[in-house]
């Protein structure tokens, strides 16, 4: 009974403490995550999404994101945030996204969607909204709440391994229906309407956003599967998103000040890719693929037992070297591959890993062919399954790595 009252006064205390308000609309928030661990935790997640994912070093293409992305930094008016934006590579993934402390990405397949700069600040104000908000920290905090009925108030404001994947299921990691949504329809909603105001306050003109959403819709119609009813999505339904943006673009306009005639346009994603680019996807691809199989104990032996047989490594080596390395049976079985082609210090290939260096140029400099790793890559995957498979029924003799 004490303890039950003792969790309902830290409740109370917690309700009294933790509640903040977003800006320009004015909502409480309930918040049980400081500003400074919002941030901290977004900019892990960022590293994280930027170190699996294929970067464009266009110099046009980050030229105007940077343009635009700077404009909506200036007019959130975060000074103490790190503003930093960033292009990735990915013509089939139509999305972009801001973590708390202002670090924003966008990915080359939203870019026929935007069309222009205006177009782009459409959705990088929706993007900052988000950040600027603190979304990402509400719904941490909400996950938080639910976890209190189970272990209690300082446990949950503790060390605890779930909440380190919240930014990331926040930003689509991982992400499904629950508490662990993206985000909200309501936050969907307000992102858009804080969206609107930074954009206009950017010198860009807010009715620009029903194109861009009109294009949006035209996109996701065009799917094989449609669009997913409004219940089921992390979005407004786009009928409800037009009426919502027509009743906020006049407060919009209120900010809104043009500060150029001619708008540039936006590269085509095509322009933008490469061979290189399309080989560090599909090794991506083939990484994650390890990474879900382990997911499961069965899967990880399997996956362990592949690596020993064809790295030539006993599997318990593999198994505490790959843990004290810190990354996925996946990016550990590229590093240790890259290491027996080019007889290479795997220590000095994963100090490389961390600093960023893409796959391409870690093959290359050191001594390895891209296309050599990505086969290599799929064989194991394919030596894995086998092994799965056959786990309890005959031995198994996996072809080793030459």
């Amino acid at each position: 009974m004490m303890k039950s009252h003792s969790l309902l006064l830290a409740l109370f205390l917690t309700l009294l403490i933790g509640c903040s308000t977003t800006p320009y609309t004015g909502r409480s928030q309930f918040m049980l995550v400081s500003e400074g661990q919002e941030v901290g935790m977004g900019e892990e997640a960022y590293r994280h999404i930027l170190r699996e994912s294929v970067l464009s070093n266009d110099p046009e293409a980050l030229r105007i994101v940077r343009k635009v992305g700077e404009r909506i930094a200036r007019a959130a008016n975060k000074p103490d945030y790190k503003w930093e934006f960033r292009v990735v590579n990915d013509p089939e993934m139509v999305n972009a996204f801001a973590v708390p402390g202002g670090k924003v990405a966008v990915y080359t397949g939203i870019l026929p969607i935007a069309r222009d700069e205006a177009g782009l600040a459409v959705i990088l104000g929706h993007e900052v909204a988000h950040a600027l908000a603190r979304h990402a920290g509400e719904r941490m905090s909400q996950g938080m709440l639910v976890q209190l009925g189970g272990v209690g108030l300082s446990a949950a404001l503790g060390s605890n391994p779930q909440l380190a994947n919240q930014v990331l299921q926040a930003y689509g990691v991982g992400a499904g229906l629950g508490v662990i949504l993206p985000f909200g329809r309501s936050q969907e909603s307000e992102a858009d309407r804080i969206g609107l105001i930074l954009m206009a306050k950017a010198g860009y003109d807010p009715r620009v956003s029903l194109e861009v959403w009109e294009r949006m819709e035209k996109k996701e119609s065009g799917k094989d599967r449609g669009s997913p009813p409004e219940f089921l999505s992390t979005h407004p339904s786009y009928e409800t998103r037009t009426q919502q943006l027509k009743s906020w673009i006049p407060e919009a306009l209120t900010f809104y000040q043009p500060v150029e005639r001619n708008l540039e346009m936006l590269p085509s994603p095509q322009v933008l890719d490469s061979p290189t680019a399309q080989a560090e996807r599909e090794l991506l691809k083939r990484i994650q693929a390890v990474n879900k199989q382990a997911g499961d104990p069965r899967g990880e032996r399997a996956v362990v037992e592949a690596l020993g047989y064809s790295l030539r490594m006993d599997p318990s080596v593999v198994y505490q070297e790959r843990q004290q390395f810190r990354v996925g049976y996946g990016q550990y079985a590229a590093l240790r591959a890259l290491s027996s082609f080019g007889r290479a210090p795997l220590r000095r290939i994963v100090t490389d890993y961390e600093s960023g260096v893409p796959w391409s140029q870690l093959s290359e400099s050191h001594g390895a062919r891209l296309s050599d790793l990505i086969s290599w890559m799929g064989e194991l995957r394919r030596t894995a399954s086998s092994i799965q498979s056959q786990l309890r029924t005959q031995p198994f003799a996996p072809r080793r790595l030459r």
